[in-house]
């Protein structure tokens, strides 16, 4: 099986399942020398084959996750370990300005689309509704045989456009402009509050966040978030190229998280410091992610949970995302995804670890804790605005959750 890889509408180059050497990927001549950049930090321009080791963390971790990708696998009757074979059904609109197609079918994919009915499909609110009452019967990604749509993470999840109040599904490689994420089942069942919530209280304290709003159809409530990889202007949808840690360092998912070899804060820290355009100002937008997803609660940060942004000749962390507090769900561990300083148990981080991830980030143990301190204010401050947010008058169990396992209270 052969797949052409396209950046945007140019051919970047081909993955190749071999009887010899597994998967393999290499650039196309012509995009070598078209000064475009690398598809991604872990695979950059050469004329030598990448081998399957190297090559299989960028491409694999454009897929979904876990029990998500178990059950598309099993919908499509696809084994979930055949990553070509996935990534052919999934992969027309992807994570950055990836889009995958069968070598055999011609390039439909374009740098920027119209907002046409010749490009988006109208979806009615209460068909979206029953696709996601039914979405334990038919994954999201593929509730339209003929969509191609991926996404990586372990929640279901479904591209689409959302614009003037109404939904649409893209077509003809055409880009989504937003993500649907239902809430959670069971004692998940306020997940998408949770992560609201969250996600106001990065905005309150001033961080990067994209626009994030809580919603119900027909009693179905899942979050709609703006997609941060995507441009809309003027009627025309354009894509923004991205990538997660993980991928950026070559990382197969399944070792996402530290204690199973993923990556590191120090790990992070160095391809920030290496990578980005302007170091210390993205040294310092991580510093108040990590510190902020330790105030509320969050153990699942881990390395696909941070991402880098290219546009405009500059490389620079994407806005936070997937930010929960964990804490309020005794179930799930209270093990940390990557340690601060000594510690992957949450609630045993100290001062001491403070210093050791100052060391991490090349900062002064000062500047760790002034941070730390400013948004233990600032997350304070905004709970004030969550609890008069309208759209949470349901849940005020859960804000108080949340408040009450907030880790303001290290001893500095």
């Amino acid at each position: 099986m052969k797949l052409s890889v396209y950046f945007g509408e140019s051919l970047a180059g081909h993955l190749e399942s071999t009887a010899e050497k597994g998967i393999i990927f290499s650039y196309d001549y012509s995009y070598l020398n078209s000064g475009l950049p690398p598809i991604s930090l872990s695979l950059p321009l050469s004329d030598a084959e990448y081998p399957q080791k190297k090559c299989l963390p960028f491409f694999e971790g454009l897929l979904p996750e876990g029990d998500v990708k178990r059950r598309i696998s099993d919908f499509l009757h696809i084994s979930e370990t055949s990553t070509l074979k996935l990534l052919q059904e999934l992969g027309g609109e992807c994570a950055g300005m990836i889009s995958i197609l069968p070598e055999s079918e011609s390039n439909r994919t374009r740098n920027s689309y119209d907002f046409s009915l010749d490009n988006y499909e109208p979806l009615a609110k209460e068909k979206l509704s029953d696709y996601i009452k039914n979405i334990n019967t038919r994954p999201l990604l593929k509730v339209n045989t003929q969509l191609r749509l991926s996404l990586a993470g372990a929640q279901e999840k479904l591209p689409l456009v959302y614009k003037d109040g109404e939904f649409c599904l893209p077509q003809n490689g055409a880009p989504s402009t937003h993500i649907i994420k239902p809430t959670g089942q069971g004692k998940l069942s306020n997940l998408s509050a949770n992560e609201y919530i969250c996600m106001k209280l990065a905005e309150h304290s001033e961080l990067r966040v994209p626009k994030t709003e809580l919603m119900r159809i027909d009693g179905s409530e899942f979050l709609l978030i703006e997609r941060y990889d995507r441009i809309c202007q003027k009627n025309r949808i354009s894509r923004i190229h991205q990538e997660d840690i993980c991928q950026a360092l070559g990382v197969l998912s399944d070792f996402k998280y530290q204690n199973d070899g993923g990556p590191s804060l120090a790990d992070i820290c160095n391809i920030i410091k290496t990578k980005t355009s302007i170091p210390l100002l993205e040294l310092r937008a991580f510093l108040q992610y990590v510190l902020f997803n330790f105030i509320i609660g969050n153990c699942d940060a881990h390395g696909k949970n941070y991402s880098l942004m290219f546009q405009d000749d500059s490389v620079k962390l994407t806005p936070i995302y997937d930010t929960i507090c964990t804490l309020i769900y005794p179930n799930l561990t209270q093990k940390l995804s990557m340690k601060i300083g000594k510690h992957f148990e949450i609630k045993k981080v100290n001062c001491e670890d403070f210093a050791i991830l100052a060391e991490q980030f090349g900062l002064k143990p000062k500047i760790v804790v002034d941070t730390y301190c400013e948004l233990v204010e600032k997350v304070s401050r905004g709970l004030d605005y969550v609890k008069a947010d309208p759209t949470l008058s349901n849940h005020g169990e859960t804000i108080d959750n949340i408040e009450r396992n907030m880790l303001n209270k290290v001893v500095l």
